[in-house]
């Protein structure tokens, strides 16, 4: 009896010393604000929670139940220090890209090493690593890499090249295979800019000719220049390059940096950072004009509460077009994919967006005219997200979490 008495007070006297340990450990175990809520009664926490009204975690959403499994990616060991470190994108390791070609992921790193490895890892729960297989090629002098996508059996990479501190962009291709690429360029900028680079990539068909949409970025962090609004200029742009004639034609311009791409039939989506505020989800036009320094609903990361805004708050008024939906707060937006409507079978054009800083995953559903969203449901993954697939083989969808160099398996339940 006094064994046991003893052992009673010995695990007292750990839990209380441990209070707080147990607390946080309980609270990432079991991420329900309910429980949390009538568990540990603090006004700082409970303002939190109150505020976060009827929000779900996984495994839970509104209306659909998921899964998320993370394995690990094995990279080279070139991928763990990255060159940059001055960015919060690889202010840890770095970042990746992925696609899919039949029962194969490819994936590149930002530093250009490419990779791939067979879906059947991404099923098998015995496997928490997985180790990619490196793939050869000729590409040289990569500052970074910034999308990757396959169309029928070529793959494209996007990334920029940095001589004497000036950015000269480059779209490359090769065909696909396992042992050695042997890229050539379908686009290699004359001009070089300090603050430009390359952004997503997306396979189209303009005036009946195929070809691929590029996304260009331009301006400084806080310092935008003129280059978005000036036709004759490549950043700030969306660019259509023709496969066969290897024209560069200017699709839209006024934008900022162009973090996700999508298109699906004739419909072009693409999501962008904005500054301080208004990250934007755009219906893209052939020649249409975004904005971009001029309107925005961001403003300056040394906005004072007291200064009148510095970019214009309206689009239209000024012969731009108009976001379908804009975020203030930013969220950190990344890429957006359209997904089957039985994997989100509660939402009518449903798509998936997701997010860098924000950490989060969001279900959208669009109009029929994709002139509006409808709804919009964040999910908290506590992870930055920098790249979104969807499997259709398997029913899954692929995220690049970056922070651990790992990759998301979504799965419905």
């Amino acid at each position: 009896m006094k064994i046991k008495l003893i052992s009673i007070l010995v695990l007292l006297v750990v839990v209380i010393f441990n209070f707080n340990y147990i607390k946080i450990n309980i609270t990432k175990e079991f991420p329900n604000l309910r429980f949390v809520k009538y568990l540990f009664k603090k006004d700082s926490l409970l303002n939190n929670i109150n505020n976060d009204y009827n929000v779900k975690f996984l495994p839970e959403t509104e209306f659909i139940q998921f899964d998320l499994i993370k394995k690990k990616l094995i990279f080279n060991d070139d991928y763990y220090k990255p060159r940059i470190t001055n960015s919060i994108s690889y202010s840890k390791w770095g970042t990746f890209y992925l696609d899919i070609y039949k029962d194969t992921i490819f994936i590149s790193d930002f530093l250009g090493n490419i990779y791939f490895f067979k879906e059947n890892n991404l099923i098998d729960k015995s496997i928490d690593e997985i180790p990619l297989l490196n793939i050869k090629h000729n590409l040289k002098n990569i500052s970074n890499v910034t999308d990757i996508t396959i169309i029928k059996n070529e793959i494209f990479i996007a990334y920029n090249s940095s001589q004497n501190n000036c950015n000269k962009i480059y779209v490359s291709f090769a065909e696909l295979g396992y042992k050695n690429l042997q890229f050539k360029n379908i686009f290699e900028s004359k001009l070089c800019s300090e603050n430009g680079a390359t952004g997503k990539l997306q396979f189209y068909i303009h005036n009946n000719k195929e070809g691929i949409l590029i996304s260009t970025s331009s301006g400084a962090y806080n310092s935008p220049d003129s280059s978005s609004q000036d036709v004759s200029s490549i950043f700030g742009k969306i660019l259509f390059i023709g496969f066969e004639d290897k024209l560069i034609e200017v699709f839209s311009l006024g934008h900022r940096v162009i973090q996700g791409l999508v298109v699906k039939n004739n419909l072009i989506l693409a999501t962008e950072h904005g500054p301080r505020g208004g990250d934007e989800i755009n219906k893209i036009f052939f020649n249409n004009n975004y904005g971009w320094p001029i309107s925005s609903y961001g403003e300056r990361y040394d906005f004072k509460y007291n200064d009148l805004p510095y970019y214009k708050k309206n689009h239209e008024s000024f012969g731009f077009e108009e976001p379908i939906y804009y975020f203030t707060p930013s969220i950190g937006i990344s890429e957006i994919i359209d997904v089957p409507d039985e994997y989100l079978n509660f939402f009518e054009n449903p798509y998936i967006i997701s997010s860098l800083n924000g950490k989060s995953i969001f279900f959208i559903s669009f109009d029929k005219d994709y002139s509006k969203i409808k709804t919009i449901e964040k999910i908290f993954l506590n992870e930055r997200i920098r790249d979104l697939k969807y499997l259709d083989s398997r029913k899954l969808v692929l995220l690049a979490l970056e922070e651990n160099g790992e990759i998301g398996i979504l799965e419905k339940k």
